[in-house]
């Protein structure tokens, strides 16, 4: 004897919502039930992309499942609610871009191809900004390569409330990541248009609080999610990472003109790796040539920010979880201050 739609609704009836410890079926969470001969398929819409619950609602639901009577294969498919249905839970569903109320001042960083440092100079970044009495705050926009958890010794999941994630707070500095979401090491498959729409979850459905800064880590190149933050938000500017060599700065031509077009504020050239400090020698090695940040800076009428050094305590202070930024008596430290000091200058 089989079950119907609404077996399986009854069995589900018990199953609550962590964060809210209401049932996902009062809740209207259950959005879709398929039955195939003894096969069930549930679809459960959660309250926020990313839920920082969703592995456990998806346990609770197929635990249920395995109670009806005869069942076969069990399958849960997880989707996001719409702003309506939302509304329906909270009373009112936070608005598109809710959380970004309090943060004055986005700033992206960006890069024509990948390897050149840029969520180095990203993290690097936010932390010099809080150094100088900034509130500052971090969104890792590169959903397939997270980075910045590692980068700040994050391993907590954030928390959710009332439809609003609630980013983690290291030396000071708010983070969200989908790194911190997915967990270490976990494979993170998101075609175009989910990786469009958890940006404009991580910006509007992020309780960011009263922030001065905002610095987002793009992933590289002119894709999906550099044009979906371009026409999102209105962003204070935008960083170009680069490093010396020809096919990079060949790369950060097409970055500068994806922003210029949609009239958003280039604020400079970041040359990183740009020479290494022999000890011994008072000329510095040029490993990956010499020059070529300032000489695209000038092609492009625009100021270069700095020259970031190829220093091993950058790379120590990033597989150790503290940015080198956040050090007082190093070179590169001030490098990253200076850096700081020009981009807040130029926004305000």
């Amino acid at each position: 004897m089989g079950f119907t739609k609404q077996d399986v609704i009854e069995v589900l009836r018990p199953v609550e919502d962590p964060e809210l410890k209401k049932s996902l079926v009062d809740l209207g969470m259950i959005q879709d039930i398929e039955i195939e001969g003894n096969d069930v398929r549930v679809t459960v819409g959660l309250t926020m992309a990313g839920c920082p619950l969703k592995d456990r609602i998806k346990q609770d639901v197929k635990e249920a499942l395995s109670r009806l009577p005869g069942v076969g294969e069990t399958k849960v498919v997880l989707t996001t609610m719409t702003s309506e249905q939302r509304a329906k839970i909270f009373g009112q569903a936070p608005s598109e871009m809710e959380g970004m109320k309090g943060v004055k001042s986005v700033i992206a960083v960006a890069s024509g191809k990948g390897g050149v440092g840029k969520s180095t100079v990203s993290v690097n970044l936010a932390a010099a900004l809080k150094r100088l009495g900034y509130s500052s705050g971090i969104l890792d926009a590169d959903m397939h390569g997270p980075d910045i958890p590692i980068m700040l010794g994050i391993k907590e999941r954030p928390v959710g409330s009332r439809g609003m994630l609630i980013p983690v707070e290291k030396y000071g500095i708010k983070v969200m990541s989908t790194g911190l979401l997915a967990g270490e090491g976990t494979p993170i498959v998101w075609r175009g248009p989910l990786v469009n729409k958890a940006i404009k979850e991580f910006l509007g459905h992020v309780a960011w609080g009263d922030l001065d800064f905002l610095v987002v880590d793009l992933p590289p190149g002119t894709g999906d999610a550099p044009l979906t933050l371009a026409t999102s938000i209105p962003l204070k500017g935008v960083i170009i990472v680069t490093t010396p060599q020809k096919v990079a700065l060949s790369d950060v031509r097409r970055s500068v003109g994806l922003f210029r077009q949609h009239e958003i504020p280039v604020l400079g050239i970041v040359e990183n790796m740009s020479y290494l400090k022999v000890p011994g020698q008072d000329e510095p090695m040029d490993i990956f040539g010499r020059g070529g940040g300032k000489k695209v800076a000038d092609a492009f009428k625009l100021p270069l920010l700095a020259e970031i050094p190829i220093d091993p305590a950058i790379r120590q202070g990033g597989d150790k979880g503290r940015p080198i930024a956040l050090e007082d008596d190093s070179e590169s430290a001030r490098i990253f201050l200076e850096l700081a000091k020009k981009v807040a200058d130029a926004v305000q």
